[in-house]
Order: structure tokens, then sequence, then C-alpha cells
């Protein structure tokens, strides 16, 4: 028996009645009666009897009922499975460093679906750290992380650059340099993204605490909106990447750009695992993004030389 006679049956089973079947299965009576007759066949027992008052289920029907119940739910189960399966494929699950879509806006997730409705974007903002190990774990199809890009693990598309700067009150007194270098920061009290991004960890350690400046570190969080409060009140400023000052603007806030040495920032890129293959949703939003990226901001041309897979 296959699925389609199974509901059949059931449906004549349950409902003791041709025409009342038919209804619930959206089909003709005469439909109906047909395929009674054939699943009849096949098993060359009788399943009803017609009397004036409907059709009464014999003695091998009801035996028949509950494996015809449990095969049409395995049968539909397998059904979601293979619904499921193909979902799967279309989902392009992403790791992103710091609120790097906020900084790309609504417009790139709004162009993609015009022109892939069927692939669905799952964005998890993340660590640098936890999307590399998503990426290990093959919990996540790619990740938009900064460098340095370890080529023995991973390919990388470069995105862009972004120079480290600080958010300022307008009132501090460094707003009025064009650019600062870490020891413009002595004495200045500070709200950061801290310890949970090696790519901030690793730069603060180097430029601040290696180098005894003394700074007060308020607090550590990727809360935005909380960086932004402290700044706009000119109760601390903030060290970070250059594209997330632009997600809170606000007229309080000026932004200055820091370097020491020729240390000014790093690439971001797009990192897929070398042991992982693709699927196709997740080829195509690869292309798109960095053909959006060329479209939407040209100005970072001379920095998307790299767009090639390294």
């Amino acid at each position: 028996m296959n699925q389609k006679q199974l509901q059949y049956f059931l449906e004549v089973y349950h409902s003791r009645n041709i025409q009342a079947a038919a209804d619930k299965l959206y089909v003709s009576r005469q439909g109906v009666s047909k395929m009674i007759r054939s699943i009849e066949e096949e098993l060359g027992q009788p399943l009803f009897t017609r009397t004036s008052r409907g059709m009464h289920p014999t003695d091998f029907a009801t035996a028949l009922l509950p494996h015809a119940e449990t095969l049409l739910n395995e049968f539909s189960y397998i059904s979601g499975m293979n619904t499921l399966a193909a979902q799967s494929k279309r989902v392009v699950t992403i790791y992103a460093l710091d609120h790097i879509f906020a900084y790309f806006s609504a417009q790139l997730l709004q162009d993609f679906h015009r022109k892939h409705p069927d692939i669905i974007l799952s964005i998890i903002d993340t660590t640098d750290d936890a999307a590399i190990e998503g990426l290990l774990t093959k919990k996540c199809n790619m990740a938009i992380v900064t460098g340095p890009l370890d080529k023995t693990r991973f390919h990388g598309d470069k995105l862009f650059f972004s120079r480290y700067c600080v958010r300022m009150h307008k009132n501090n007194p460094l707003a009025r340099k064009d650019s600062l270098t870490y020891q413009d920061l002595q004495g200045q009290h500070i709200i950061g993204k801290g310890r949970a991004y090696s790519c901030f960890r690793y730069h603060f350690d180097k430029h601040i605490l290696l180098q005894n400046i003394d700074v007060d570190i308020i607090a550590e969080t990727a809360d935005e909106q909380l960086i932004t409060d402290l700044v706009k009140t000119n109760q601390a400023i903030s060290i970070g990447y250059e594209y997330s000052s632009q997600l809170l603007p606000d007229e309080n806030i000026v932004t200055r750009p820091i370097s020491n040495e020729g240390d000014e920032g790093q690439d971001v890129y797009l990192m897929t695992a070398k042991d992982f293959i693709l699927t196709e949703a997740s080829k195509t939003f690869r292309s798109f993004l960095i053909s959006w990226i060329h479209q939407k901001y040209p100005c970072m041309e001379a920095m998307l030389s790299g767009t090639a897979s390294l």
C-alpha cells in the first residue's frame, strides 16, 4: 500500500461513509470507491461491507487499522525529513563579528532576498573566536571576521579594511587632534569590546597594557548602545573599528583614527573552512556579497584587491 491508499482507507474507516471521506480528501465519490476496490484487490481481502447505513469495516480492516496508521505516520515523518533536508540546503548560516551586518545595513538583506527569495540567511552576531570555532565544528557555513587569515585551514575573501579609531565626546581635549597615538590615551576612561574578542584583546594588550599606558577601563561590553551612551555623555572614550563607529551616530560624538607605526587596522574577511564543501546557496551568497560590496562601496575598491579567494 502506498501513502495515498493509506489515506483513503483511513478516511473511509473513520467516517464510515464514502461521500464524507471524499469531501475530506477533496476528491470525487467515485475516486474513493475506486481506490478502496484497488486496495481490496491488492490485499485479496474485503475491507468494508456496504450497508444502507454506510461502510462497515470487516474484521480484516479492523486488524489492518493500527498498522495503516503507523505506516502513514512513518510516511509523513519521512516526507517531513525530506522537506527539512531540502530547506537546510537553502539556509546559509553566517557567524559574523561585531555588528558587521548592521554596518552593511538592511539594504543588503533586502537586495539579496529580492534576488534569491528561496535562500534563508541565518545570521549570528558573535565573537571572532566563536566564529572560527563555528567554522571548525561545522556549525556555520561561513564567517565574517578580522584577520589574520590562517591559510592552512580557511579560504578567505577580503571584504574591506577597517581602521582602528577612537570615539569620544566632541568636548574631550583629544577631539582637537586630527589623529591619535596610543600615548594620547594616557589617563582616559575607556569602554570597549574587551576580552571576549581576541582581535580587540590582542590590540589592547599590545599597544596599551604592554606599553604601560595608564588608562581606566570602566567596563567591557559588546552592547553598542551602552558604549554610545557613555561616550555621548563624556564619561568615557571607546576604541574600536571604524565601521562600528558608524552604527549609532550622534551629534555629540566625534571619531579620530588611531595608529602605531603602520598598525592602523585590520582586514575583514569572509571565511570558509577548507574541509567543508559549500552548498550552492552558500556559494550564491558569497558571490552576491562580494559583488554587492563592490557596487555599494566603490570607495573600498582599493581595499578589495584581495576579493579573489586567498
